[in-house]
C-alpha cells in the first residue's frame, strides 16, 4: 500500500517539519504492514509559479506547459491511497512552496483522476507562536477539491519550547500516522479485534433556573 509523506517546509534538511513527519510515518507503518512510503520534499524540486494562462484547462492541451519538475512530482504520487502532510506556518498561512504546488495542480481540474486526490490524509501543522489552526483550515478547500478525506490532524505551537522534536508533539504525530493507518486497515478488513474505548457520559446537571435536586 502506497502512502505519500509530503514535506512542505522551505528549509533544507534537517528540519522540524521532517522530524514530525517521520514520526507520523512511524505510526502508519505500525498499522499497515505492507506500507510503501513515498517521501516528497517539495523544496527539493524545481516547481515554478503558475503563470495564470489557463492553457492547461484547454482539452487540446490537457497539461501544464511549464518546463520544470512538476510532472515528476505528480508521477511520484501515482497509486497512493493515503497522504501524510506536514507543514510549518511562516506568515499565518500555508508556506509558499505548497501554495505554488496547489495552484499548479489546477492543470488537472478537468481530469477524471486528480493527482494527490481521493486520499485519506493525516495533517501536521506547526509554528513558532500561533495561527496553526487557521493555516490548517486553509487546507480543507484544497482537500475538498481533490476529494481527499482528512482523518487526523495535529497542530503544535513552539512558544517557549526550544525543540518540539523533544516534546510530546512527536507522540501525537505518531498517533496521527496510526489513525491514518487504522483507517486504511479498516477499509480493507473489519477491525473486530480492536478494543473499543468506553464512552464517557457527563453527569446529569440541573437545567438553568431549576433547583439542584430537580431532573431534566
Amino acid at each position: 500500500m502506497k502512502i505519500i509523506a509530503l514535506s512542505c517546509t522551505q528549509k533544507r534538511l534537517p528540519s522540524l517539519t521532517d522530524a514530525l513527519l517521520e514520526a507520523a510515518v512511524t505510526g502508519v507503518v505500525q498499522e499497515v504492514s505492507d506500507a510503501r512510503i513515498q517521501r516528497i520534499r517539495l523544496i527539493d524540486h524545481r516547481i515554478a509559479m503558475c503563470e495564470g494562462e489557463d492553457t492547461c484547462l484547454d482539452p487540446e492541451v490537457g497539461r501544464c506547459t511549464l518546463d520544470d519538475d512538476f510532472e515528476q512530482v505528480v508521477k511520484l504520487a501515482e497509486g497512493a491511497q493515503a497522504m501524510l502532510l506536514a507543514m510549518p506556518v511562516y506568515a499565518g498561512n500555508v508556506p509558499a512552496v505548497l501554495k505554488i504546488f496547489q495552484e499548479r495542480l489546477k492543470s488537472f481540474m478537468n481530469a477524471g483522476q486528480r493527482p494527490f486526490g481521493n486520499l485519506l490524509v493525516g495533517t501536521i501543522v506547526h509554528s513558532r507562536t500561533m495561527l496553526t489552526e487557521p493555516a490548517l483550515g486553509s487546507l480543507f478547500p484544497w482537500y475538498l477539491r481533490l476529494r481527499n478525506r482528512n482523518v487526523a490532524s495535529a497542530c503544535f505551537t513552539q512558544n517557549e519550547h526550544q525543540d518540539l522534536a523533544r516534546t510530546a508533539a512527536v507522540d501525537l504525530c505518531v498517533a496521527v500516522g496510526r489513525q491514518v493507518g487504522m483507517t486504511l486497515d479498516v477499509s480493507r478488513s473489519p477491525a473486530a479485534d480492536r478494543t473499543a474505548l468506553p464512552v464517557v457520559q457527563a453527569p446529569v446537571r440541573p437545567r438553568c433556573g431549576g433547583s439542584a435536586g430537580s431532573s431534566a
